[in-house]
C-alpha cells in the first residue's frame, strides 16, 4: 500500500492532485495544483464533475487492472491559463475507504516550441488537419459510444458514410468482441473481415483509445490481396495442382493427428495405398496430357467410391492414399478396397477414347501393422506390391513377410537391367495339344530368369518390375527375337516348323514401332510369319479400341496369327471383339480349374467356346491338369489345350526330346 502523505510531501513543488474517479471529485490537491487548476476547482466546487461519464467508465476499467503505485500506461497534456504546457502523469493510489484513486502530477514542458496535442485542439479534426493532407490514409475517429467523429476521404471511399464503428464489421459478434477488447486495453491490432462497399474483405485494424478524450482512433489496411496470396501459396504447398486433392504434406499432418488421437483414445486407424496398373504404358503411348486427364477421372471416381468420413490424397504420379480414422475392423478397409475395385470396371471417357485402368491396393492398420506413420505407409506400400505381383485390380492386407518381399522387389529391380545385358533369361516351351487326336501342334514360349544368386525367378515377380521401369520393351523384344531364332535353329536341325506363341505385355503392345520391330526380327531370322503367334490380353486390347484394330490389321498383313490370352478375366466388348482380326481365344485357367465341379464355370466355358466358334475363332484352354477336364473340353468341342496334364514348360533342349518322343503335327 502506498503511503499517501509521504507521496504528497515529495511532490509539493509539483502540481499534484488526487481524483476520486468513482465520485468524480478532487478530494485533495497541493498549493501548486490549486493555482494551476484555479478555474477547474471553482467549477468542481460549484457542483460540476471533474471528469465526464464516458471517461469515468474507461478509467475505472483501467484501475481494475493496476495495482496501487502502478503508473498508468498513458499521459495527457494540459494548458494552463497563462499558456504554459504541462505533461500530466497518473498513478494509482488507495483512498481512505479502500477504493482506488488517481494521483496526478503536472510537469511543465521545457521546450515550448514542441507541438502539444490535446483533445481540445486535435490537428486530426481541424480544417487543415491530417485528414485533409493525406488523401489515401483510411483513418477514422469515433467517440466513446462508437459514433463517427471524423473520417478521411479514403476511409469514406472504402466504407461509405459510416455513422457508427460497428457498421464496418461483417458480423455484430465481431463488432462486440472488438469493442470489448478495446475497452480493456489502450491499443489493439487485429486482422479481421470488414464490410466494404466492394464486399467483405480482409483488413488489418490498428486502433488506439485515448483514455482522456474518450476517442478511438482507427487506421485500417486492406490485406485481401496478401491473404489471397497466402491462400494460393498454402494450396500450392498442400494440394495437388492436377486433381485438387490434398498432397503428401497434408497426408502426414492428418496421420500425425490420427496417431495422437488413436493413442489417446485407444482407437484404430488405417490406410489404403493405391497404385494404378499399367499407367506408364498409357502415359508413354498417348502422352502426358491424356495421362493427366485419366488421373483426374480416376481421382474423381475413387473419391466417389470411399466413405465421406475418409480422405483421399494424391502422393504424385499414379499413387493415391485413402485414410480412415476410428476403424472398427480391417474389414472396413477391405470393403473400401472392394468398392474401388468394383467401380474400376467401367471405362473412363478420356480424349474421345474409352480407357480402362485398375489399381493395386495395399492395406495397413494402426496398431496391428505399425506403431509409427512411416512404417505404416511403408507396410501399406509393401502390401500394394504384393497385390500388383499377383495380378491387376487386387488388394492385399499387410503381413510381416511382405517387408521381406519388398526388399527382394527392390533388389530384383536393380539387377533387371544387368540381367537383360548379360542374357540371364531363357525361354521355356509348353506344348499345345490338338484335342481331337491329342497331337502336339505348337508351343507357348514362356520367359524364365536364372539369377546368379537367387536361382530361377518367377515371371510373376519380375514382369511387374519390368513394366514399371520400362525395361519390358527391351525384354519383350528379346523374347520375340529369341523365339524366332529358336524356330530357325530347330529348322536348321532338320525339324519341321511348328507354331510358337509369344505373350505381349500391355506396355509393349502400345509401343509405336512394335509392328516394324516384329517385321525386322522375322526378316533377320527368315521365319515364316505364319509360325509366330502373338498373344494379347483383353484389357490390353480395350485400352484404345480403334488404334488397336489398326495395329492388329497391320500384324495380319505380315501374316502373323493373333489370339486373346486369359479370355474371361478382362472386360472386352463383344462389339469390338468381332471387329478384331484375331484367330483364337485362350480360356483362362481360373475357369478350367473347377471344370466339372463348379456349374458356373462349366456354363462359362461352354458358352465361350460356342461364341468363339460362331465368330470362326479357334479355342485354346490353358491350365488343364486332369483327365476329367480333358474329357469335358472334348465334349464341348474345344480345339486345343495346354497344361501340366500333358507337359510342363521345358527348356529348348528338353523340348527337342519331347518332339522326338511325341506325335507332332507339322504343316
Amino acid at each position: 500500500m502506498i503511503d499517501l502523505s509521504k507521496l504528497l510531501s515529495l511532490k509539493m513543488r509539483t502540481a499534484v492532485w488526487i481524483i476520486d474517479i468513482e465520485h468524480s471529485t478532487i478530494p485533495w490537491c497541493n498549493k501548486a495544483a490549486e493555482i494551476l487548476l484555479e478555474d477547474s476547482l471553482t467549477e468542481i466546487e460549484s457542483g460540476n464533475r471533474a471528469i465526464g461519464g464516458s471517461l469515468k467508465k474507461r478509467l475505472l476499467t483501467h484501475l481494475e487492472r493496476y495495482d496501487e503505485g502502478s503508473p498508468l500506461a498513458f499521459k495527457w497534456h494540459f494548458i494552463a491559463k497563462d499558456g504554459t504546457h504541462y505533461n500530466c502523469h497518473g498513478s494509482v493510489v488507495s483512498l481512505s475507504d479502500g477504493r482506488k484513486g488517481l494521483a496526478v502530477e503536472a510537469h511543465p514542458v521545457i521546450d515550448q516550441a514542441l507541438p502539444v496535442v490535446t483533445h481540445l485542439d486535435d490537428p486530426l479534426l481541424g480544417e487543415e488537419g491530417i485528414f485533409k493532407r493525406f488523401k489515401t490514409l483510411p483513418f477514422a475517429i469515433f467517440d466513446s459510444e462508437g459514433n463517427s467523429v471524423s473520417c478521411s476521404e479514403r476511409f469514406v471511399s472504402l466504407f461509405g458514410d459510416i455513422t457508427n464503428l460497428r457498421g464496418i464489421f461483417e458480423a455484430s459478434s465481431a463488432a462486440n468482441s472488438f469493442v470489448e477488447r478495446l475497452a480493456k486495453q489502450e491499443s489493439l491490432s487485429q486482422e479481421i473481415r470488414l464490410l466494404t462497399l466492394d464486399g467483405v474483405r480482409w483488413h488489418r485494424i490498428e486502433a488506439f483509445s485515448d483514455q482522456i478524450s474518450a476517442y478511438t482512433y482507427l487506421l485500417v489496411d486492406d490485406i485481401q490481396e496478401a491473404r489471397d496470396h497466402e491462400v494460393a501459396l498454402f494450396k500450392l504447398h498442400n494440394y495437388d495442382n492436377l486433381t485438387s486433392l490434398p498432397n503428401r504434406n497434408l497426408l502426414y499432418q492428418q496421420l500425425e493427428k490420427a496417431l495422437i488421437n488413436a493413442k489417446k483414445r485407444n482407437r484404430q486407424f488405417g490406410l489404403l495405398y493405391l497404385d494404378l496398373d499399367g499407367f506408364k504404358v498409357i502415359n508413354d503411348t498417348f502422352g502426358h496430357r491424356v495421362g493427366d486427364e485419366l488421373i483426374q477421372r480416376v481421382a474423381e471416381r475413387v473419391k466417389g467410391s470411399i466413405p465421406t468420413r475418409s480422405c483421399l490424397y494424391r502422393l504424385g504420379g499414379d499413387e493415391f492414399v485413402v485414410v480412415l480414422e476410428n476403424v472398427e475392423s480391417i474389414e472396413e478397409l477391405e470393403d473400401i478396397a472392394k468398392a474401388i475395385m468394383s467401380n474400376a470396371i467401367s471405362t473412363y471417357p478420356v480424349a474421345k477414347m474409352e480407357m480402362m485402368i485398375t489399381s493395386s491396393i495395399g492395406i495397413a492398420c494402426y496398431p496391428q501393422h505399425a506403431n509409427d506413420i512411416d512404417s505404416l505407409l511403408k507396410n501399406a506400400d509393401a502390401a500394394m506390391y504384393q497385390a500388383k505381383s499377383m495380378g491387376h485390380n487386387m488388394y492385399f492386407v499387410y503381413e510381416n513377410r511382405m517387408a521381406e518381399n519388398i526388399n527382394a522387389h527392390l533388389t530384383l529391380g536393380g539387377g533387371l537391367r544387368k540381367a537383360i545385358d548379360e542374357e540371364e533369361f531363357e525361354l521355356y516351351y509348353q506344348p499345345k495339344i490338338r484335342l481331337s487326336d491329342e497331337t502336339t501342334v505348337g508351343a507357348e514360349a514362356l520367359i524364365r530368369w536364372f539369377h546368379p544368386e537367387l536361382g530361377m525367378i518367377s515371371p510373376d515377380n519380375f514382369i511387374p518390375l519390368a513394366e514399371e521401369s520400362g525395361l519390358i520393351l527391351p525384354l519383350g523384344e528379346w523374347v520375340i527375337r529369341r523365339a524366332c531364332r529358336q524356330l530357325q535353329e530347330w529348322r536348321e536341325l532338320g525339324y519341321p516348323p511348328i507354331c510358337v506363341s509369344v505373350n505381349l505385355s500391355g506396355r509393349q503392345f502400345m509401343q509405336t514401332n512394335l509392328v516394324d520391330m516384329v517385321k525386322q526380327v522375322l526378316d533377320e531370322t527368315g521365319v515364316d510369319p505364319k509360325y509366330l503367334e502373338l498373344e494379347l490380353t483383353e484389357s490390353m486390347l480395350m485400352a484404345d479400341g480403334q488404334q488397336t484394330i489398326v495395329k492388329l490389321h497391320n500384324f495380319r498383313k505380315l501374316g502373323l496369327t493373333l489370339s486373346i490370352d486369359d479370355f474371361g478375366t478382362g472386360y472386352s466388348s463383344l462389339a469390338y471383339l468381332k471387329k478384331f482380326p484375331i484367330q483364337a481365344l485362350k480360356i483362362d485357367r481360373s475357369f478350367i480349374k473347377d471344370l466339372g465341379v463348379n456349374c458356373d464355370d462349366n456354363a462359362i466355358v461352354k458358352a465361350s467356346i460356342v461364341m468363339a466358334h460362331s465368330l470362326n475363332l479357334k479355342v485354346v484352354a490353358e491350365g488343364v491338369e486332369k483327365r476329367s477336364q480333358v474329357d469335358i473340353l472334348k465334349e464341348y468341342k474345344c480345339d486345343e489345350i495346354q497344361g501340366y496334364y500333358f507337359a510342363k514348360p521345358m527348356s529348348s533342349q528338353d523340348f527337342l526330346g519331347y518332339m522326338d518322343s511325341h506325335t507332332m503335327f507339322y504343316e
